[in-house]
């Protein structure tokens, strides 16, 4: 299962974030516009254009292997 996930160090916390608007699920989220972004798992489906959209780089593509069982580590 891939997922995105913001990269602390490498976002620079853009006041119009592009990956923010262009996210069709709507899956990234700031709380304020002073906060950075972070994904919502729930809404995020995985396509990682976010990634192509972040001109710093800032996204990050977590794989974790899909075994059937039930965990929360995300």
């Amino acid at each position: 299962m891939k997922r995105a996930m913001v990269d602390p160090v490498k976002c620079v916390n853009c006041s119009t974030c592009s990956v923010e608007e262009k996210c069709s699920e709507k899956a990234i989220i700031r709380e304020e516009t002073t906060d950075k972004p972070w994904i919502d798992f729930y809404h995020c489906r995985g396509c990682m254009k976010c990634k192509l959209n972040c001109e710093y780089e800032a996204i990050i593509e977590v794989t974790k292997p899909c075994d059937g069982g039930f965990s929360q580590t995300w």
